[in-house]
């Protein structure tokens, strides 16, 4: 038989239990920030910037820097707590969203969705949103410029769409998330600029045809394997042989395929889950050695986004090649390099609502190809142009 002074020290004892247990917690990211002692966990995201000397000289940027986010990145478990969010909202209440960074398809397929405020890839795939005539008529006018101001130069000119996963693997997406239109805006722009004349080469035909042989793009990762990269390649350098039809025989396929386990795709690493999705990597090892080497070239700008690569050959018998990337062409690269004497490698910043995405004409000048490539992968292709600058009131 309990007795009310039984049921009372039971009370106290569970009271100060819980207040013990709640002290231990709260002050477990104080203790992580001194002594490092919370699990390593791999997770993708930017590191804040580093806070300045304490001074009072630097406490505006201090507060800046703080402003932007660095008490929320270096919060102590914080990793492990994201790893933790994901794990019950993917495994236990099922409630992935087009909403959050990652969400998870069929057959534990990972997609990328809203990849920033501006940006949501998943609503881009369900075609929600379609381009108006003036928007159409500003793209084409863009790129309509570059072609002409190039040819004027006497350099060729092309535009490569690589593109999204959710356009060449749609059956692993959740069922929600159903097309609202049979055209995207990538038709749309595509269909105009070839209607202009601009040199642009659609890689989805060839995605499509990849995936019935080959895996085109990781489960786990937004970029396609290098089984599609390759493909991609293929196609350019057929368009290229167009122009240079001595670029046709020279295309390569002596490759050993090689596929080993441990990838960290991105899209895993971004919920800290990389352990949860494992993934094999796909590589392509030349049967001979590559011509194509990284050398210095101090005329371009060291990076931009992201650094500026020039690979070079020292054939020159071979023409040259600025091209204006992004991520897609990371894989492109070694392909691509061994037909060149050099091509140059320049990262932009990616295209916004408002502002479109460099293209430098600086190094194009200082470079003077033979070339220009124009790669996008397709979510930045097919952003809203911004809207054009007033003139300055007089």
């Amino acid at each position: 038989m309990t007795t009310p002074q039984t049921s009372s020290r039971w009370r106290k004892a569970t009271a100060t239990a819980a207040a013990l247990i709640f002290l231990v917690f709260i002050t477990l990211p104080a203790l992580d920030g001194v002594f490092h002692i919370a699990p390593p966990v791999d997770l993708m995201e930017n590191d804040p910037a580093p806070l300045p000397e304490i001074s009072f000289a630097q406490l505006f940027k201090a507060f800046n820097v703080l402003q932007r986010g660095f008490l929320d990145k270096t919060y102590g478990f914080r990793k492990n707590l994201v790893r933790l969010q994901n794990l019950l909202d993917l495994d236990i209440l099922q409630a992935s969203s087009h909403y959050h960074t990652v969400i998870r398809g069929k057959d534990n397929w990972l997609f990328l969705a809203q990849e920033n405020p501006e940006l949501n890839v998943v609503e881009d795939y369900r075609a929600t949103r379609l381009y108006s005539p003036g928007d159409l008529a500003r793209w084409v006018a863009v790129y309509r410029d570059r072609q002409d101001w190039l040819a004027a130069r006497g350099i060729h000119y092309l535009l490569v769409v690589a593109p999204n996963k959710h356009t060449v693997y749609p059956e692993h997406l959740p069922a929600q998330y159903n097309k609202t239109s049979p055209r995207d805006r990538t038709d749309q722009l595509v269909d105009a600029l070839a209607s202009a004349g601009v040199n642009i080469l659609d890689l989805r035909p060839a995605m499509r045809t990849v995936k019935e042989k080959a895996l085109a793009y990781y489960r786990t990762d937004t970029h396609w394997t290098t089984y599609g990269a390759f493909a991609g390649y293929i196609e350019i350098m057929l368009r290229l042989a167009r122009w240079r039809p001595e670029f046709a025989p020279t295309i390569r396929g002596d490759y050993d395929i090689s596929i080993t386990p441990g990838l960290t795709g991105g899209l895993a690493s971004m919920l800290a889950l990389s352990d949860r999705f494992p993934e094999e990597r796909v590589t392509f090892v030349p049967k001979t050695p590559r011509r194509a080497v990284e050398v210095p070239n101090p005329q371009i700008p060291k990076a931009l986004f992201q650094p500026t690569v020039t690979m070079s050959t020292g054939d020159p018998s071979l023409p040259s090649a600025v091209v204006f990337r992004d991520s897609f062409a990371h894989e492109l690269m070694p392909f691509l390099s061994e037909h060149f004497r050099q091509a140059v490698y320049v990262w932009p910043y990616p295209s916004t609502p408002r502002e479109m995405r460099v293209f430098d004409k600086a190094v194009v000048e200082a470079e003077k190809p033979d070339l220009v490539i124009d790669e996008f992968v397709e979510r930045y292709f097919t952003e809203f142009p911004p809207k054009p600058k007033l003139p300055p009131a007089e």
